[in-house]
Protein backbone atom coordinates (compact mmCIF):
# COMPACT_ATOMS: atom_id res chain seq x y z
CA UNK A 1 0.00 0.00 0.00
CA UNK A 2 1.27 3.46 -0.90
CA UNK A 3 1.94 5.88 1.92
CA UNK A 4 0.18 9.24 1.91
CA UNK A 5 2.31 12.33 2.53
CA UNK A 6 1.52 15.96 3.20
CA UNK A 7 3.30 18.11 0.61
CA UNK A 8 2.89 21.76 -0.32
CA UNK A 9 1.57 22.98 -3.68
CA UNK A 10 2.49 26.47 -4.93
CA UNK A 11 -0.52 28.56 -5.90
CA UNK A 12 -0.57 30.77 -8.98
CA UNK A 13 -1.84 34.34 -9.34
CA UNK A 14 -1.90 35.11 -5.61
CA UNK A 15 0.34 38.20 -5.70
CA UNK A 16 2.73 36.60 -3.20
CA UNK A 17 4.12 33.15 -2.48
CA UNK A 18 1.34 30.88 -1.18
CA UNK A 19 1.62 27.15 -0.53
CA UNK A 20 -1.43 24.88 -0.17
CA UNK A 21 -0.98 21.71 1.91
CA UNK A 22 -2.12 18.74 -0.22
CA UNK A 23 -2.14 14.97 0.16
CA UNK A 24 -0.10 12.87 -2.25
CA UNK A 25 0.81 9.22 -2.63
CA UNK A 26 4.54 8.64 -2.07
CA UNK A 27 5.53 6.62 -5.14
CA UNK A 28 9.21 6.40 -4.06
CA UNK A 29 12.33 8.05 -5.46
CA UNK A 30 10.95 11.55 -4.69
CA UNK A 31 7.90 11.03 -6.92
CA UNK A 32 4.44 11.90 -5.59
CA UNK A 33 0.95 11.63 -7.08
CA UNK A 34 -1.31 14.52 -6.06
CA UNK A 35 -4.67 13.31 -4.71
CA UNK A 36 -6.20 16.49 -3.19
CA UNK A 37 -6.57 18.30 0.11
CA UNK A 38 -7.07 16.70 3.52
CA UNK A 39 -10.72 17.81 3.33
CA UNK A 40 -11.17 16.31 -0.15
CA UNK A 41 -11.47 19.72 -1.77
CA UNK A 42 -10.38 20.55 -5.31
CA UNK A 43 -8.71 23.80 -6.47
CA UNK A 44 -11.99 25.05 -7.97
CA UNK A 45 -13.76 24.47 -4.63
CA UNK A 46 -11.19 26.79 -3.02
CA UNK A 47 -11.09 29.35 -5.87
CA UNK A 48 -7.38 28.58 -6.32
CA UNK A 49 -5.09 27.87 -9.23
CA UNK A 50 -2.59 25.15 -8.34
CA UNK A 51 0.76 24.83 -10.11
CA UNK A 52 -0.23 21.26 -11.14
CA UNK A 53 -3.66 19.56 -11.14
CA UNK A 54 -4.86 16.63 -9.05
CA UNK A 55 -3.56 13.39 -10.53
CA UNK A 56 -0.20 14.88 -11.53
CA UNK A 57 3.03 13.09 -10.74
CA UNK A 58 5.49 15.56 -9.25
CA UNK A 59 8.85 15.83 -7.56
CA UNK A 60 9.48 17.91 -4.44
CA UNK A 61 12.28 19.89 -2.89
CA UNK A 62 12.87 20.28 0.84
CA UNK A 63 12.33 23.80 2.15
CA UNK A 64 12.76 25.30 5.60
CA UNK A 65 9.42 26.53 6.95
CA UNK A 66 9.02 28.61 10.10
CA UNK A 67 9.34 25.62 12.45
CA UNK A 68 10.34 22.64 10.33
CA UNK A 69 11.31 21.26 6.96
CA UNK A 70 8.54 20.74 4.39
CA UNK A 71 8.24 19.16 0.92
CA UNK A 72 7.32 21.71 -1.74
CA UNK A 73 6.21 20.66 -5.21
CA UNK A 74 9.02 21.44 -7.62
CA UNK A 75 8.12 20.06 -11.06
CA UNK A 76 5.76 17.74 -12.90
CA UNK A 77 6.84 14.51 -14.56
Amino acid sequence: MMEQKLIYMPLLNEGTTVLRPVIAFDMGNNIYKIIGTEQGLKPEDLDEEWLFPIGSYVTCRVKQNINDMILVVDKSL
